[in-house]
């Protein structure tokens, strides 16, 4: 087994770059650099979730070829098998159902948290997210993550809405022919090898624990302190 060496970055927090949150500087060219200090910082966190040395896969004909052993799947050192409320032992199809949430959920965490962060780094949509009640981008940015949902207005929390449930009940519909997570049609990329499957599935796995575990703390600390993760950080 091969062991991912870990990558150690401290940023360096005397620089100060502005967001769009309230009682900030101006923004300047220095948000690029605070951009590249957080992708660094999250590259190292991510990296340390890696899969050290995942066990072998089992081949099964529970799920589509090339099938590994969905059930080993996310069972890494140093937790190994956590299971204190006993699921696994119930059926295929119970065990199926909860892996498909957990990586539906994973997947919509990492997008939450880019989503979280970028705005504090000035990274917005120009212009208008309304035009018809004066409402910026910028404006729907500063107002944080609970309180975005009060800036956009009724018809655009709609309309986010509406999109969710076609993606979730139609264009991303899970068939229960194909593995957990397999909702991209002919164009997903399916890797034929079941120990690189394996590994790709573990990463997946282990970085949307990660997100989640993230944007709960991040939406937590905003509701609590009031301020966004990057200006806690002093930029």
């Amino acid at each position: 087994p091969v062991r991912l060496k870990q990558i150690s970055y401290s940023p360096n927090l005397s620089s100060t770059s502005p967001t769009l949150y309230p009682n900030r500087h101006p923004h300047t060219t220095t948000t690029m650099k605070t951009t590249l200090v957080l992708l660094s910082t999250l590259l190292s966190g991510v990296l340390s979730f890696a899969p050290l040395a995942p066990s072998s896969p089992t081949l099964t004909s529970l799920f589509a070829s090339p099938a590994v052993d969905q059930k080993a799947i996310g069972v890494l050192r140093p937790m190994g098998l956590f299971d204190p409320l006993d699921l696994m032992s119930q059926s295929d199809a119970d065990f199926t159902r909860r892996r498909t949430s957990e990586i539906k959920h994973g997947r919509v965490a990492m997008v939450a948290v880019i989503g979280n962060l970028a705005p504090q780094l000035g990274l917005t949509f120009p212009g208008y997210i309304s035009t018809s009640e004066g409402v910026k981008f910028s404006d729907v940015a500063e107002a944080g993550s609970f309180g975005a949902l009060a800036k956009i207005p009724a018809f655009g929390v709609a309309q986010i809405a509406l999109f969710a449930a076609i993606m979730e009940l139609w264009t991303w519909k899970q068939d229960s022919s194909n593995a957990p997570g397999d909702v991209g049609g002919r164009d997903w990329v399916r890797y034929q090898d079941p120990v690189v499957k394996t590994e790709k599935l573990n990463k997946e796995l282990q970085n949307g624990r990660l997100a989640m575990l993230a944007i709960s703390g991040l939406m937590v600390q905003e509701q609590i302190t009031g301020k966004g993760a990057i200006e806690m950080l002093g930029y």
